[in-house]
């Protein structure tokens, strides 16, 4: 689903949409609420609320998968939600040592593609579940609040311009800094991974 369809969606349905686009989208999510407050669609608190809400869900869903029915799901369905029998298999030496840093680091990177194995293998390992939420409705919090900051002053930044080269400008620059965080975030995986 494309940032715009998005935005259009929450300009159009509000709160209605929110939950289910959070837990099917991500964080393209945040930062269309952030465009939505600035322009006085949303109100934050219920708006941040609601985004929160709905990526945790997906959260407690793949512990449970995990949690539940394990091997069987792997085995099964993994290569279509790209649950692999090897990563399980790295994920499960990080978590011995390493689960809540482990948890947090995928929660404020979105996982850069390896999260669902991460909440996955959580469940599988048998992480106390209130251990589990509390890092995750920790890192949801940090990581809602940063994308709608993002949404709220990029498009804050983005009508205050005058120009179509001042905007282009704009644009460039934010994704510019969304390929740095990026790249930051590989980084820090990279170390994670080879903490292992």
């Amino acid at each position: 689903m494309s940032g715009q369809t998005i935005l259009t969606l929450v300009l159009a349905y509000k709160y209605a949409v929110l939950i289910p686009i959070a837990l099917l989208a991500g964080f393209p999510t945040g930062m269309a609420a952030g465009v939505a407050i600035r322009l006085g669609y949303l109100i934050f608190i219920p708006a941040y609320g609601c985004i929160m809400i709905g990526e945790l869900i997906g959260d407690v869903a793949w512990y449970w998968i995990g949690y539940r029915w394990g091997e069987t799901f792997i085995r099964t369905f993994g290569t279509f939600v790209g649950v692999t029998e090897e990563s399980i298999f790295r994920a499960k030496g990080l978590f011995r040592k390493y689960d809540q840093r482990l948890l947090i680091s995928s929660k404020l990177t979105t996982g850069l593609g390896f999260a669902i194995p991460i909440l996955f293998t959580a469940g599988m390992t048998r992480m106390p579940f209130y251990r589990y939420m509390r890092v995750n409705v920790t890192g949801q919090f940090l990581w809602s609040g940063g994308l709608i900051a993002i949404g709220y002053f990029f498009s804050d930044l983005y009508l205050g311009l005058d120009t179509a080269f001042e905007r282009a400008s704009s644009v460039s620059l934010f994704l510019i800094t969304m390929l740095c965080l990026v790249g930051f975030a590989r980084y820090i995986w990279s170390r994670i991974i080879a903490l292992n």
